[in-house]
């Protein structure tokens, strides 16, 4: 029988926090967090081919200029051997092609972007029609930010990721997210760090934040914005030299995304965006961006 191949491709949209707490480390090893998540509008593109009819279990992982990616290393790969052992599907021949433009280890969610694009995209592929509830419990088992890039928008996130509780979407402005050209963060080191300082976020101040996200008031939201990473990274940093020149040059509010690197500005208008980022050029890559 001649094998038929069904193809899509998909977007894959990066993350910021616009807060983010650690209130305490689990008996597990995980790590309670309180957030606000926001997609922004920069993205990887996920090309995805599945054969029918194939004989045996095959999943391809292609990434251009980034070989440390490429078959079983990445989290894509991952996704979707979780998704056939769900699926009880005996064959399949997948291929996946990634296009990177978030930047890796950032604090941008990339990756786990790929794996919820992946998971969605295959659902469709092979029609196997999960709710999104249980896509996101699929999604929990490999990656703690991939519940939220799932549904994607605004959300209130907490619990290790997996309790979303979504909101109505903030207002459009303009966003400059820089990758700086100096530094990567590891999660687990900035993890640890966290957890010697013995100090972790108050519940109160995301209770606050709430109340600014509902009201989709900009500033105040920036007046409460805190990144508890940021308390653990040096002060001589180029992190905090692009906040510094981000306010500087109009930001309403500027923060560290995740654990880093890359940091984000909230802007009142793109042209403002755009002159920060051209002063920021020689320190960061730079994406003047919106919310999505």
């Amino acid at each position: 029988m001649e094998n038929t191949v069904k193809e899509i491709s998909v977007l894959a949209p990066a993350k910021i926090n616009i807060c983010l707490g650690v209130t305490g480390k689990r008996p597990d090893g995980y790590h309670d967090i309180d957030s606000v998540m926001q997609t922004v509008g920069i993205y990887d593109k996920i090309s995805i081919s599945i054969k029918e009819n194939a004989c045996g279990q095959n999943i391809e992982v292609i990434c251009p200029g980034h070989d440390e990616l490429n078959g079983e290393n990445d989290i894509a790969y991952g996704m979707a051997q979780i998704f056939f052992e769900y699926t009880k599907m005996e064959n399949y021949d997948v291929s996946i092609k990634i296009e990177k433009i978030i930047p890796m280890e950032a604090g941008l969610g990339g990756g786990s972007s790929d794996a919820a694009a992946v998971l969605l995209a295959l659902n469709e592929l092979t029609g196997s029609r999960f709710s999104k509830a249980e896509l996101i419990s699929l999604g929990a088992k490999v990656g703690a930010d991939i519940p939220f890039l799932i549904c994607r928008g605004t959300a209130f996130v907490q619990g290790i990721g997996e309790k979303i509780e979504h909101c109505a979407p903030l207002p459009q402005v303009p966003v400059l997210v820089a990758y700086p050209h100096s530094e990567k963060v590891s999660t687990g080191k900035a993890y640890a760090a966290i957890d010697a300082r013995g100090e972790f976020s108050r519940t109160e101040d995301f209770e606050k934040m709430k109340t600014a996200v509902l009201a989709q008031d900009i500033e105040s939201i920036g007046a409460l914005s805190y990144n508890i990473f940021e308390s653990v990274i040096p002060a001589e940093s180029d992190i905090f030299r692009i906040k510094e020149q981000m306010l500087a040059h109009g930001a309403v509010f500027s923060l560290m995304s995740g654990s880093g690197s890359a940091v984000f500005g909230v802007f009142r208008d793109t042209a403002s965006a755009e002159k920060a980022a051209e002063v920021l050029a020689p320190l960061a890559q730079t994406f003047v961006t919106s919310f999505c």
